[in-house]
């Protein structure tokens, strides 16, 4: 084979394998923030001021959403509605008001009426006040939902069936560090969005190393090199079988510490592993510079020296505050949502 066409294919892999798990852990991020920044609403004709509901029909299908279905995303109001009961005997009780905030002073009163089935009716009065909960204003999102009806039926699985542990508000865990990786990715439909990707990642960083070795044999084939040690591609290789094992158990919900500490294990196994194949590939590069001067450019390889000696000190230095200190959850989120997009960024440099 030639080393054009082997080079060519190293630099196709590179970007595939830049781009995946990029997709795989935005995507996911995006659905779980969107998921957590919006809300289900009854459709009740919201373009109205004034909407009154029996206790019986408002009660059937909120609090804990016992028929999810009857819920919608894309028909919500645009503006907060406050909320009042009216009793048996025509008394207005305040219940959420126009900021939507719920009047904390009349909750037990609401309680002791609603096990007695004195409530009467629901009042849901329309305020000048921005409803951030509703899709409809996020102009992207809603659009997308209006238009491809399916999407808002993913998400209606996804809420019926995550009910229990629901989806926290988020701005942006690489900068504040809200929620984990793995959080926003360990539910449906996002397992199956992560763990498709990130195994296409796996089999395509396979054959980065692979072709690199190839190259390598070439080079020695033809008495170009005299050896060359094939450590990286051993080392690539335990990365892809460490990242398929990291999918391929995330997810999967076992009341054990030792399956907690074989998943830390596997994804520090990876972790080094991925580094120190980056490191001896890019040594072996280095050291083979002169044989490779027509298909190498000497400024990438510079900055793949300069970035892999960063990411192996910064590799370090995070492990050690990690060990001996006890970071916030908010800086180990943030840490690990820059740390593995950074990493990425050695495959960038072709």
């Amino acid at each position: 084979m030639e080393l054009d066409q082997v080079i060519k294919k190293i630099r196709n892999y590179s970007i595939v394998i830049l781009l995946l798990p990029l997709i795989a852990i935005n995507s996911c991020l995006i659905l779980y923030k969107t998921l957590g920044n919006i809300q289900l609403f009854p459709d009740f004709q919201w373009n109205k001021e004034n909407i009154e509901k029996t206790f019986e029909e408002y009660n059937s299908i909120t609090v804990d959403y016992p028929n999810i279905q009857k819920l919608t995303y894309t028909k919500c109001p645009k503006y907060i509605y406050a909320i009042n009961y009216i009793t048996d005997e025509n008394k207005i009780i305040e219940h959420i008001d126009r900021n939507n905030n719920i009047i904390q002073k009349n909750q037990d009163l609401i309680s002791s009426l609603q096990a007695n089935n004195k409530i009467k009716s629901v009042i849901f009065t329309k305020s000048q006040n921005i409803n951030t909960k509703c899709v409809k204003n996020y102009k992207i999102t809603y659009k997308l939902l209006n238009y491809f009806t399916w999407l808002e039926k993913i998400l209606l699985k996804a809420t019926e069936r995550n009910s229990k542990v629901g989806f926290a508000e988020i701005k942006n865990p690489y900068i504040y560090g809200e929620v984990s990786i793995s959080r926003t990715a360990r539910y449906f439909p996002a397992t199956y969005i992560f763990k498709t990707l990130i195994i296409l990642s796996s089999i395509f960083l396979f054959l980065y190393w692979k072709n690199n070795l190839n190259l390598f044999n070439e080079l020695k084939n033809k008495k170009i090199l005299d050896r060359f040690s094939k450590n990286f591609f051993y080392l690539g290789v335990l990365s892809c079988i460490f990242l398929i094992l990291h999918a391929s158990f995330l997810g999967l919900d076992f009341d054990s510490k030792l399956f907690d500490k074989i998943r830390r294990i596997i994804i520090i196994l990876f972790i080094f592993s991925e580094i120190f194949a980056q490191i001896f590939l890019t040594i072996t590069i280095f050291r083979s510079k002169d044989e490779l001067r027509k298909n190498i450019n000497y400024m990438i390889l510079n900055i793949k020296i300069i970035f892999v000696l960063i990411i192996f000190v910064t590799t370090c230095i995070s492990f050690l505050i990690l060990t001996f200190t006890d970071p916030s959850s908010a800086f180990k989120h943030a840490l690990e949502w820059n740390y593995f997009s950074i990493l990425l960024i050695y495959y960038f440099f072709k």
